[in-house]
């Protein structure tokens, strides 16, 4: 008995050695969980797997370990019948894969080891259908049935149905692909050449058939230099940190993945030049979803060919970082259109490039030879389209958006097709030394796409631009920003030329320039910051296009501020550039106009608002809407006064003599404006063309401090100047003109109630070689100033030519009109002595008075009465009688009335002089009052 035990110990033992051979050169050691169970039979380098449990098209496989080393290979030998493979993994151990992975026909292989799946760099696929590599814990079908790797033991009745989803325990293990295996790319024959390399790479890393659908979802999820090729598939990444169901969705395309109920994902990195790839016929898609995704030195993209729409990139993460010269971009080469790039986090979006060295020649070649390749790592987000096909559109959602440290992204026309949208919905978008640009390049003929950011705050700084360019015949795209606080713009590159801009352009084509509008409550805009809407370029003192179509407009709408301040820092050979907001044309198209509402503008040190015309078409015009206006001060380094103008021939430092366009319009509606510290308001013409107007409507006008509202031009027709208010002031040398050189001096209409106009400051309509031009002012009241043939020290009104006084222009002041003898009775010259009609022997020592009243009035005291405008009034008091009565005398008044009685005349005679004195000859006749007193002199 003893014998027969260790000959079946010996027996047992030799089996488990070669066993344990077996699993150290193949790791596949099936298990014995299922009906019928799996098996792995070796030969050679290949391991083949037999068995297994069939259910209608459904083939089940479980193994205690399954791991694939180098060179080897796992051949699931399946009919051809079979569509789904489901093979677990129940032991405790990873799964590390570093060789080849094959199957029979197009059946689709799920593989599930909760311990962690790791694809080595020599891991490779080969089969007709999808792979979906999971850590879940089980597979769960639609009738109730689980395949479970967690509880392999527990009833199992596998299931003919189709599987909905991934159920996942806690702390699921971790994937990671490594894998850089090469196979040969055959690309279809494209219709037209492209002028730079199109970045198919040959090391496809796991790779599943065209088509077909490569699923990596588990804890936390690594491709650290690996490759996913799933050409005109799609590949999906998701990373679970809690337990719950990944439901599987069908589509068209194959498994979509649901994570509803998913309460906490895990962390998902993409790096050390990983490449995740779904180009083909129709590009294809690539789906992640994670908490914390990392992007950092990869590329992702899915480029289209053919006719068939790609269906584009969605990252859906808590946190998302794209760092380090990752890229992303969905470009399509063909008629169908590109997919679209959508990236949303719940906290933040945090997207870095690879320096301002590479931002700044990027941004200089572009800008030089209007060239663009879509594959440049500068590019970090890209939708363009080269063929006929419209690019597709660029999504971001997040709490947070951060781009930073030379970024470069956007959806361009290189080709026929449409350049897509950007869109942009966050509660704080931050850019910084970076650029986003829609538009189209040189000989496209698609318009470029729009782009729409809507936030709580926008953050621009450093050199950042956020630009529609068209280079062609077609449209640049429009930008709509609306926010719920603020937009700011600052800066510039240092040591650059690369300004922070929100704007669009059109050159070298006849296409029009996008429009601009913005919504916002505070909008701010300082250091060199601008807003620009152009039509041909001119930079410095350089014309370096004069084609372009017709300009775009910028509506800005300010629920509580708009503030526009200083100048940037020097800008490489071009200076200093002052912060503004400006539409300018150098083309033959119109420039755009510039429609600002606010309660507040403010504009200072330097900074303007500009719509200009450097060439033959007109400028646009400016209307600005506000409850208070302030224009103040000068640039700190120049003395550049801070100024809104409407002009033609000029711009700063920029001047064109031989422009033809006309200026545009400056109407600006307000209850208060305020010029001041040599500020200006402006339109004037340099060349032939015509100076626009000023139309000025606002409750108070004031300059002051040499500030001035000018219309000046050199030869065409003279500036109009239309000001309407309640109160006109000019103080400290202010001044209002409308000068001109060669034309006739403009127009000045000023209608206020009062104008004030001291210390030297002068209304002008002068002109040099032409007649001077009207001035008409209707006021109330003019105070301080007066019309003068010529300028004085004093303050002047003046409309002269220096060709002589017949060239004079007309001043017109039209006042109320006054007579200030009106009401006046003339007086008498022969004044008569009246002291001899007073009695003398009623003695003043003794309280008498003769009093000669007017025609009434208030009385010197408060005490007495009033007094009618009757010459005589009889002052006896009486009784008042009737119910309710009450004597006078009880007012308290009695004690002012003295105490002689007075007597009724009775009776005249005529003194020695002729004339008629009354007498009392009759004293007793006097009414009965105890009160009275007949009257008497008390000598």
């Amino acid at each position: 008995m003893k014998l027969v035990l260790r000959s079946l110990y010996v027996a047992t033992t030799l089996s488990c050695l070669w066993l344990f051979s077996t699993n150290a050169t193949a790791q596949i050691v099936p298990d014995t969980t299922l009906p019928n169970n799996s098996i792995a039979i070796p030969n050679g380098n290949s391991i083949r797997i037999e068995g297994g449990t069939t259910a209608g098209v459904n083939l089940f496989h479980s193994f205690q370990e399954f791991s694939v080393p180098t060179g080897k290979e796992a051949f699931f030998n399946n009919s051809l019948d079979i569509q789904n493979i489901f093979s677990r993994v129940t032991g405790s151990n990873i799964s590390n894969i570093d060789g080849l992975i094959r199957a029979n026909g197009v059946a689709n292989l799920f593989l599930i080891n909760p311990n962690g799946i790791i694809f080595g760099q020599n891991a490779q696929l080969n089969i007709g259908g999808s792979l979906i590599g999971s850590t879940a814990s089980s597979i769960r079908f639609v009738d109730g049935s689980e395949f479970s790797a967690t509880k392999p033991t527990a009833p199992s009745l596998l299931t003919i149905n189709v599987p909905i989803g991934l159920q996942f325990g806690t702390n699921p293990g971790r994937i990671e692909n490594r894998s850089q295996t090469t196979a040969q790319i055959n690309l279809p024959t494209l219709a037209i050449p492209f002028p730079f390399e199109i970045p198919f790479d040959n090391k496809v890393g796991l790779a599943v058939a065209p088509g077909q659908t490569l699923a990596l979802v588990g804890g936390d999820i690594q491709l650290d230099g690996g490759n996913l090729t799933a050409s005109t598939g799609q590949i999906l990444l998701g990373s679970v940190a809690s337990p719950g169901l990944v439901s599987f969705t069908p589509t068209l395309f194959g498994l979509s993945l649901n994570y509803e109920n998913i309460a906490n994902f895990g962390n998902i990195q993409i790096s050390n030049g990983a490449i995740v790839n779904t180009s083909g016929i129709g590009g294809g898609k690539v789906d992640i979803r994670g908490g914390n995704v990392t992007l950092s030195s990869a590329l992702i993209y899915g480029i289209t060919l053919g006719n068939i729409d790609g269906r584009g990139i969605n990252i859906n993460a808590q946190n998302l970082r794209v760092e380090g010269g990752a890229q992303i971009f969905t470009p399509t080469l063909g008629d169908g259109k590109g997919g679209d790039i959508a990236l949303h986090a719940n906290d933040s979006v945090d997207i870095s490039g690879l320096g301002l060295e590479g931002y700044q020649r990027f941004y200089n070649q572009y800008l030089g030879s209007g060239t663009l390749n879509p594959f440049d790592r500068q590019i970090v987000l890209l939708t363009g389209t080269v063929g006929r096909g419209d690019a597709g559109d660029i999504n971001i959602e997040a709490g947070r958006l951060l781009v930073r440290d030379g970024v470069v992204g956007g959806s361009g026309s290189l080709g026929a097709g449409n350049g897509g949208n950007l869109n942009i919905r966050a509660n704080t978008v931050e850019i910084v030394s970076s650029a986003i640009n829609n538009g189209t390049t040189k000989e496209s003929t698609g318009q470029g796409g729009s782009i729409n950011v809507e936030a709580q705050r926008l953050i621009m700084r450093d050199g950042s631009n956020l630009v529609s360019i068209s280079r062609s015949d077609g449209a640049s795209g429009n930008i709509a920003i609306k926010t719920s606080e603020s937009v700011e713009l600052s800066g510039s590159l240092p040591g650059s030329t690369a300004q922070t801009v929100i704007g669009t352009n059109s050159f070298d084509g006849n296409g029009k320039s996008g429009d601009i509008t913005i919504d916002t409550k505070r909008l701010s805009i300082f250091d060199g910051a601008t807003i620009s809407l152009a039509t041909g370029v001119i930079i410095g003192q350089t014309v370096l296009s004069t084609k372009g179509g017709l300009g775009g407009n910028l509506t800005v709408t300010a629920s509580e501020s708009v503030e526009v301040s200083g100048e940037s820092g020097v800008l490489g050979d071009l200076g200093f550039a002052p912060t503004s907001l400006t539409t300018l044309t150098a083309s033959s198209g119109r420039g755009g106009d510039i429609r600002l509402s606010t309660p507040l503008l403010t504009l200072r040190d330097g900074a303007l608002i500009s719509a200009a015309s450097l060439g033959a078409a007109d400028a646009g015009s400016i209307t600005l809407n506000a409850d208070r206006i302030v224009v103040q001060g000068t640039s700190k380094t120049r003395g550049l006064s801070s100024r809104i103008e409407a002009s033609a021939g000029t711009l700063l430092s920029f001047d064109n003599p031989n422009a033809t366009g006309n200026a545009g319009s400056l109407n600006l509606n307000a209850r208060e404006l305020i010029v001041k510290d040599g500020a200006i308001l402006n339109v004037g013409a340099l060349g032939t063309g015509g100076a626009g107007n000023i139309n000025v409507v606002a409750d108070s006008i004031a300059l002051d401090n040499q500030s001035s509202i000018n219309g000046r031009t050199t030869s065409g027709l003279g500036a109009n100047i239309n000001l309407q208010s309640l109160a006109l002031q000019l103080r400290q040398g202010s001044r209002i003109n409308t000068d001109a050189g060669n034309a006739t001096g403009g127009n000045i209409n000023i209608d206020t109630n009062t104008l004030v106009a001291l210390e030297n400051s002068d209304i002008t309509a002068n002109a040099q070689r032409g007649a001077g031009g009207r001035v008409s002012i209707s006021a109330q009241g003019i105070f301080g100033t007066q019309f003068r043939n010529e300028l004085t020290p004093q303050s002047d009104i003046t409309a002269t030519s220096d060709l002589g006084p017949q060239f004079s222009g007309v001043v017109e002041i039209n006042t109320p009109d006054v007579d200030p003898s009106a009401g006046l009775v003339e007086l008498s010259s022969n004044f008569e002595d009246v002291s001899g009609s007073i009695a003398r022997s009623c003695a003043a020592s003794v309280g008498n008075s003769f009093t000669v009243t007017g025609n009434g009035g208030l009385p010197d005291d408060p005490t007495q009465a009033l007094r009618g405008r009757a010459v005589w009034r009889d002052v006896r008091l009486v009784q008042l009688g009737g119910r309710g009565g009450v004597a006078e005398w009880g007012s308290g008044r009695e004690s002012t009335i003295a105490s002689t009685r007075i007597v009724e005349a009775t009776g005249w005679t005529i003194d020695d002089r002729g004339r008629v004195k009354l007498v009392a000859q009759a004293p007793n006749a006097a009414p009965q009052s105890s009160w009275y007193t007949p009257p008497g002199c008390h000598l």
